[in-house]
Parts: C-alpha cells; sequence; structure tokens
C-alpha cells in the first residue's frame, strides 16, 4: 500500500485512518465535502481534495492514481426525521466510490459497514460476521442504510472487485470533532442527563482501535471478507457507570421499567418534532439497543492481528477531547 484515498477523511473515524496511514509512511489523499472542518488533520501532509461522494466525476478523479481507496464517508444521525439524505450518500454515495474504483481498478477497497448492518444474536449469546440482519419491525434508517451499503459492497465483491468491510462497533475516543451520536452519549451522560437506565446494551470500540482494524483489513484481510471491529459489550448501565467513573465522579443510576422508559422517550420525539430541536434520546436508538447487541472480535484478532485498548482509556481520552473543545 502505497498511495490511499480516505472519503470522510476528516471527520472522526477517517481521521483516525488517514494518521495512521502518514505514521506508516502512506501518502494519503483525503476527500472532504467544502466547508468541512479540517482540525483533526491540519497537522498531517496530506492531499486534500474537495467533493462529494454524490458526484461522481470528483469520485472518479479521486480515485485516480491510488491503489486503495478506504471509504468512510457517511451520514451518521441518530434522528433523522427526513432520512432522503442518509440514503442518498450512505447508497448512492458507495456505488458511485465502488463503481469508480472498479473502473479505475484500484487494488483494494475497504468499505466502513457497522455493527449494525449486522443482526442482533439472540438473548445471551454473541454476535459475529455471520449473523444476519433482522432489525426490519424498527424504522431506523442509519442501520437499514449500512445494511444495503455492505450487502451493496459485498456485491462488488462479488463482481471481482476486492472489497474488504469493517463492521466496527459503537466508536468512541478523541477526535469526535462533529460529535457524533456516540460522542454526545458521554457529552449527556456527563451534563446531567437523566439518571435512569433500562435494560439493553451495544459494543464498544475505541476509534483508534477500529482505525488500526481498517489498515490490518487493507494488509491482511481477503477480498469479501467481513471483520468486526470491536471490544466492549455493556448493559446501559455498564456504559454510563464507566463514563462517570473515567470522570472521576460518583453517580448512581436508576433503572426504569421498560415501559416508563419508552413513554419517556415518545414523549422526547413527539416534542423534537414539534420544535425541530434534536431529543437527547432518539426512538429508534432506544428500540434498537433494547435487546442486547453484543458481538465477539475473534476473527479480526485472529486474522488481523488486532488489539484492543482498555475501556477505561477511550473514556479519559474522549472526556479530555470533549473538555478542551469546551463540550463539557
Amino acid at each position: 500500500m502505497k498511495k490511499a484515498l480516505v472519503t470522510g477523511g476528516a471527520g472522526f473515524l477517517g481521521s483516525s485512518v488517514v494518521r495512521q496511514l502518514v505514521e506508516r509512511g502512506v501518502e494519503a489523499r483525503v476527500l472532504l465535502l467544502p466547508g468541512e472542518q479540517t482540525d483533526n488533520i491540519d497537522d498531517l501532509d496530506v492531499e486534500l481534495v474537495t467533493g462529494d461522494v454524490l458526484d461522481r466525476a470528483r469520485i472518479t478523479e479521486a480515485v485516480t492514481g491510488v491503489d486503495t481507496v478506504f471509504h468512510a464517508a457517511a451520514v451518521y444521525k441518530s434522528w433523522a426525521p427526513d432520512p432522503t439524505a442518509m440514503y442518498r450518500v450512505n447508497l448512492s454515495g458507495t456505488f458511485n466510490v465502488l463503481e469508480a474504483a472498479r473502473r479505475a481498478k484500484v487494488e483494494r477497497v475497504v468499505y466502513t459497514a457497522s455493527i449494525v448492518s449486522l443482526g442482533r444474536p439472540p438473548s445471551g449469546r454473541l454476535g459475529d460476521e455471520t449473523t444476519a440482519y433482522e432489525a426490519w419491525d424498527l424504522d431506523f434508517p442509519y442501520s437499514r442504510t449500512k445494511y444495503l451499503s455492505r450487502e451493496l459492497a459485498e456485491d462488488f465483491a462479488r463482481w471481482d472487485l476486492d472489497v474488504r468491510v469493517v463492521c466496527p462497533g459503537v466508536i468512541l475516543g478523541p477526535g469526535d470533532i462533529a460529535p457524533t451520536p456516540s460522542g454526545r452519549l458521554i457529552i449527556n451522560t456527563l451534563k446531567g442527563g437523566m439518571p435512569f437506565y433500562t435494560d439493553g446494551g451495544a459494543s464498544y470500540v475505541d476509534v483508534r482501535d477500529a482505525a488500526r482494524a481498517h489498515l490490518a483489513a487493507a494488509e491482511k484481510g481477503r477480498a469479501g471478507e467481513r471483520y468486526i471491529a470491536t471490544a466492549h459489550n455493556l448493559s446501559v448501565k455498564e456504559f454510563m457507570t464507566a463514563i462517570s467513573h473515567a470522570a472521576g465522579k460518583a453517580t448512581r443510576y436508576y433503572r426504569v421499567p421498560q415501559r416508563l422508559a419508552r413513554a419517556t422517550v415518545t414523549a422526547m420525539e413527539a416534542r423534537a418534532r414539534r420544535t425541530g430541536t434534536e431529543p437527547l434520546v432518539a426512538r429508534n436508538f432506544f428500540e434498537y439497543a433494547l435487546l442486547p447487541a453484543y458481538y465477539d472480535n475473534a476473527k479480526s484478532k485472529r486474522d488481523l492481528g488486532v488489539s484492543y485498548r482498555p475501556f477505561d482509556e477511550t473514556l479519559r481520552d474522549a472526556i479530555e477531547y470533549f473538555r478542551d473543545r469546551g463540550r463539557l
């Protein structure tokens, strides 16, 4: 790998991929949106290309001359009253990048899917790369678009484009410039959000470890293969308690019945639709997380050689980053 394009390379995960490429001596080209913040990569010697994944001509130019493409650009929102843009970017944008890479005879593409593009395993079991998607009863645009775009990427692999797929867990850590819905979980917890929790859980990963998994997929992965990049399976209570501990606080959290929690989240979303202000908790995220979505990372460890840092380190670094940027 000598020269790589990273779409979404100024964002949270993408910038971490770019930084690790530069550290390894790989020439990096970054595709960013017009006017997008570049704080995460301003200190790096990289080529900046302004464009949109929906602009097929611009994407064709962007992939020219590179041997590897990391496609990390996506719309990630927890609340989207009109998800049209999410579907267009995550689906049409992915097609444009993959088709341009195919035509340019790029050697390999690493596509960033998500843990939510896979199915949630039965209670008490760990999911893996083969767990079939099953969240069709939920109106969860981000999950659906990542499932459909992952399927699209794997179709390109079946059509002989070398595509490797990485499915990160919920990504946390420093550099969450937006911040993403994942980062806002930390911010809202520490800023005195509701000290309540209900059943459910998710799987989390440090952004730097997720980026390392992407580079390892490019170097050691195989075409058409999926690799889960996650490390910490935590219940909602365990997650909130870990945040407070990392921040040096001793906060007590109280379990509430699922029915009451659902009514509260529904009321918050109704108010959000009236006011246009994003709710503290989006209904689709709430419903999705009620079934603990825990996963096994054995394949990424075994086949890619990826290791994962302690969760407390991730949270401390994320909290320090948010404090430095005035978010806390």
